[in-house]
């Protein structure tokens, strides 16, 4: 190396060491931005002798005076585990701080933790009002979540026309997923009005990586459009095996009725048997049907009343039906009148909720 390089190397090195002590004199006299900028340079090692330790402390002495990008990295360290063990509370806290500050990345990372109870916190309701914040300047995650909560009726009520908005926002921001999302109110009952042409075009990409969500659409645009029993069958259980919960409902429905597979009631039933409470109103009744006549399994009217009644206390109008007739002529329990006219009239209120009782 040249002396006249030398030169230059050396002086620009001087010039840092003392910028760098200017920079460590002010932190210590209180300025925020001193510390903010001290803290950097023991993170990145551009400055300092690199060191995570160092980096947290000022970090979090900036974030404790307001500095909202502090804030943000204090976070991060306390969720990394960087020179300290991790810790979710912390990072919730500082998430939450900087957010409330206007910091963009942690509002949406806010809502995210909130919606998974991340740092010991789980409020869906506060989730969801971040996430409005995000969606606002059409930040895609935040707009597909929105469309989430629509299409579950999380929250706010079931709306699936709202959830199509939010949804075809995402996608217009770029979110691969909510393309999934948007195709799955094309398919189901209940959704938007039935386009699987639409849900095909829209589903194409994500299932060739299998995304289990489109495999699930794709197993209803070929049961309902294409008529092809099988194939559904086939994309049902590849989506549940990828763990996604509707479609080990669909292989349960079509494992009991052999539709697109052999029948098997039993394996069936341990399917049904797996699932969440929502799907009880309908899987119970089946279990108990299966019970009462002997599908695949032996007879016992002792356990299809027990299912029956589980059904029932869904609101199932058909199994209070069963009941009553089991209940009045004896079977799987003894005759009891008055417990089968209980459950007639249960049956009736279901059928009819807009009649009135006459008054006695």
């Amino acid at each position: 190396m040249n002396r006249k390089l030398l030169s230059i190397v050396s002086l620009l090195f001087l010039t840092q060491l003392v910028f760098s002590q200017n920079t460590f004199q002010k932190a210590k006299t209180g300025n925020v931005e001193a510390m903010f900028i001290l803290a950097k340079e023991y993170y990145t090692g551009i400055g300092q002798i690199q060191s995570y330790s160092n980096a947290l402390t000022w970090f979090e002495r900036a974030a404790n005076k307001n500095h909202i990008e502090s804030m943000y990295r204090t976070a991060q360290m306390y969720e990394k585990g960087q020179s300290v063990n991790p810790n979710d509370r912390i990072a919730l806290d500082y998430y939450r701080k900087a957010a409330e500050k206007g910091h963009f990345a942690s509002q949406l990372i806010l809502a995210q933790w909130l919606e998974e109870g991340r740092g010991d916190i789980k409020s869906p309701a506060r989730a969801l009002l971040w996430y409005r914040v995000c969606a606002q300047r059409d930040e895609p995650l935040a707009c597909r979540k929105l469309g989430d909560y629509y299409t579950e009726g999380r929250i706010l009520e079931k709306d699936h026309s709202s959830a199509k908005y939010w949804y075809e926002k995402a996608i217009e921001k770029g979110d691969r997923e909510a393309k999934a999302k948007l195709a799955y109110l094309y398919v189901i009952e209940g959704g938007i009005a039935p386009n699987y042409e639409k849900a095909n075009e829209l589903n194409h990409e994500l299932l060739l990586e299998h995304f289990p969500l489109s495999l699930f659409n794709q197993g209803m645009i070929s049961m309902n459009y294409k008529n092809d029993n099988e194939k559904a069958f086939d994309y049902f259980q590849k989506s549940m095996n990828l763990g996604f919960e509707e479609s080990r409902y669909r292989v349960g429905i079509m494992k009991y009725y052999g539709k697109g597979t052999s029948q098997d009631v039993e394996n069936a039933i341990k399917l049904f048997e797996t699932l969440p409470e929502k799907y009880k109103k309908e899987t119970d009744f089946l279990i108990a049907n299966a019970y009462r006549k002997g599908l695949d399994i032996d007879i016992n009217n002792t356990k299809a009343i027990e299912f029956y009644k589980s059904s029932a206390n869904y609101d199932n109008s058909q199994a209070c039906i069963e009941l009553a007739q089991m209940y009045e002529n004896g079977i799987g329990v003894r005759r009891n009148l008055n417990e089968a006219r209980k459950w007639r009239q249960r049956a009736n209120d279901l059928l009819n909720p807009n009649i009135k009782p006459k008054k006695k």
